[in-house]
């Protein structure tokens, strides 16, 4: 199953009850970040797409094409559009269902600076892997990071978790962070079978492993966490379609100065 394709099935039925103007592609933006939020983390080297419809819809890619690519789409409504490009694709959709109201199981808001704040979000994921282990009787049960934030590992470590990560960037493939070895990306989905709890980022979506990763976790018995700032307006249907825990950050994302948003969503 296509995940993406679903959701935006679900998508276009839910927005037969809001105006078409909900729908039109107002704005793109590329940016092109280096972003370091303190020495427990190593440098982030992200592209990331936004197109502005009612809200924003986010995709990080490793590479997005130059905005010309996107320049047709301006103007257009954002569910009839096809794409060329995955990353499209992803914040099409993420910004079609920016247009719907959210039912967060909790929602968090904090201001400040984004040194403080990479704290305050890693504590909130670090959370709600510390529940599911819980609810497994797991508390120092196994655990694989997918995409290494070192804030993350290193809060699980102190707090008496076996952490492991996994990772495409060459820079901490076959380093430690912390104690906590990373290991290729190619080791994902057996590490993920081997845990209690799988801790990733939404980026899963936009590299199209999404079907794989939810496949191997179910028959495997592992918890899935996903923190999102990539299709962060999907995450109330990613927790009906066998996601454990969502963590949704819409923009503007915690790198950035001032208030932050983090919705929270529990698979029932």
């Amino acid at each position: 199953m296509d995940y993406l394709k679903e959701i935006a099935k679900i998508g276009i039925e839910r927005s037969k009850d809001y105006p078409d103007e909900s729908f039109r592609i107002r704005g793109l933006w590329r940016t092109d970040l280096l972003f370091k939020p303190n020495p427990s983390e190593r440098t982030f080297d992200y592209t990331f797409l936004l197109v502005q419809t009612f809200g924003e819809g986010a995709c990080y890619c490793s590479t997005v094409p130059a905005l010309e690519k996107g320049q047709s789409l301006l103007g257009q409504d954002c569910r009839e559009v096809e794409h060329e490009y995955r990353c499209f694709e992803v914040a099409t959709t993420d910004a079609m269902f920016s247009a719907f109201e959210k039912h967060p199981d909790d929602r968090f808001c904090e201001t400040g600076c984004s040194r403080k704040k990479t704290l305050w979000r890693s504590d909130i994921v670090v959370t709600e892997v510390m529940r599911q282990l819980e609810e497994l009787d797991r508390p120092g049960g196994r655990v694989v990071n997918v995409g290494v934030i070192g804030n993350i590992v290193k809060m699980l470590s102190d707090r008496g978790v076996h952490v492991v990560g996994t990772d495409e960037d060459p820079a901490i493939v076959g380093t430690e962070i912390d104690g906590v070895p990373v290991f290729n990306e190619d080791r994902t989905l057996e590490l993920n079978e081997e845990s209690d709890v799988a801790v990733m980022t939404g980026m899963i979506i936009s590299t199209d492993t999404m079907d794989d990763i939810i496949k191997t976790a179910k028959r495997a018995g592992t918890r899935i966490v996903l923190f999102c700032e990539t299709g962060a307006n999907l995450c109330g249907e990613y927790v009906k379609m066998g996601i454990d825990t969502a963590i949704a950050e819409p923009f503007p994302f915690y790198v950035f100065g001032g208030t932050s948003r983090i919705d929270v969503y529990r698979r029932k």
